[in-house]
C-alpha cells in the first residue's frame, strides 16, 4: 500500500489484517541400543502427552510442536526408561 489521501469530511479505512502463523518445531531422532548400536524398533517415545512408537530403523518424529522446553520420555520392555 502507498500513502492515503484524506480528502475534506469523513474519511474510512477498513483494513483486513491476515495473522502470522506461530513458530512451529519439529523433533526427531533414532533410538538405538546403547550397548551395540542396533536401532530399536517399539520403543514409546512420550512428549507432553503426545505419544509415537519408533519404526523398524529406531526412528521417531514429532511435527508441529511449539518452540520451548518439554520434557521427553523413551520406554521398552527390557530396558532402562530415559527421561530427558
Amino acid at each position: 500500500m502507498g500513502d492515503i489521501v484524506l480528502v475534506e469530511g469523513s474519511n474510512q479505512l477498513n483494513v483486513g489484517m491476515v495473522p502470522i502463523p506461530p513458530p512451529l518445531a519439529d523433533l526427531s531422532g533414532v533410538v538405538t541400543d546403547a550397548s551395540t548400536g542396533v536401532p530399536l524398533s517399539g520403543v514409546l517415545v512420550i512428549i507432553n502427552g503426545l505419544t509415537t512408537t519408533t519404526n523398524v530403523l529406531g526412528e521417531y518424529m514429532f511435527l508441529g510442536l511449539s518452540p520451548g522446553s518439554y520434557t521427553i520420555t523413551f520406554e521398552k520392555e527390557g530396558y532402562e526408561t530415559i527421561v530427558m
